[in-house]
């Protein structure tokens, strides 16, 4: 009798046992399910990295105060100038939003003088010749409703100036502007020169 009722019990312990075991495999299994869609749902929050990120430089160019702000592209192996950057047609001379040039005080850039103030910085590169610089008044897509070169008003510029831009073997992957102690650097490609700032006394 006792050996009956123990053959009874068992199957009912075992199936209890092996019950409560699918159970815990079975939430183990839809809590890795929740995880993995709340991982995947994060990811696709992550934006992607900007194709060309904003960049900064700033410093003292001859006692002047200049902070540079602009859209820096990469080459990723293409032929920038007479293809991705045409020549003879104004450029915003970065990415996305125009660059924009910041002079703590009043200043002399060319022999011509331009007071303090921020200005967007376009160029107009030219095949063998002197690129044209220009500083226009207009600058910012929310105050002046200008995005790049697209919106550019020459009655609004304030100084154009020519620079020789000198070539090399090697090639900048990024287009860079650095402050230097006499004024502006840019360099992109195999292009580069800088253009001398100087405080209005």
């Amino acid at each position: 009798m006792k050996r009956l009722a123990y053959l009874l019990i068992a199957p009912a312990f075992l199936f209890s046992c092996g019950g409560g075991e699918d159970t815990e495999n079975e939430t183990g299994v839809d809590s890795t399910l929740q995880i993995t869609e709340e991982i995947d749902s994060l990811i696709e929050e992550v934006p992607a990295p900007p194709k060309s990120p904003r960049q900064q430089s700033s410093g003292v160019a001859n006692g002047v105060q200049v902070d540079i702000d602009y859209g820096s592209p990469f080459m990723k192996e293409r032929k920038i100038w007479g293809e991705l950057v045409p020549f003879d047609k104004i450029w915003r001379a970065g990415a996305n939003d125009a660059t924009a040039v910041t002079f703590g005080s009043d200043v002399i850039i060319n022999g011509k003088p331009v007071m303090a103030g921020t200005y967007a910085l376009f160029m107009i590169p030219k095949e063998g010749e002197t690129w044209t610089v220009i500083l226009n008044e207009e600058w910012s897509k929310e105050i002046h409703g200008v995005w790049g070169a697209y919106d550019h008003k020459p009655e609004k510029d304030v100084l154009r100036f020519e620079v020789k831009p000198m070539y090399s073997d090697d090639s900048l992957e990024s287009l860079t502007y650095t402050v230097t102690d006499k004024g502006i650097m840019f360099a992109w490609a195999d292009a580069s020169f800088e253009f001398e700032i100087t405080a209005k006394k």
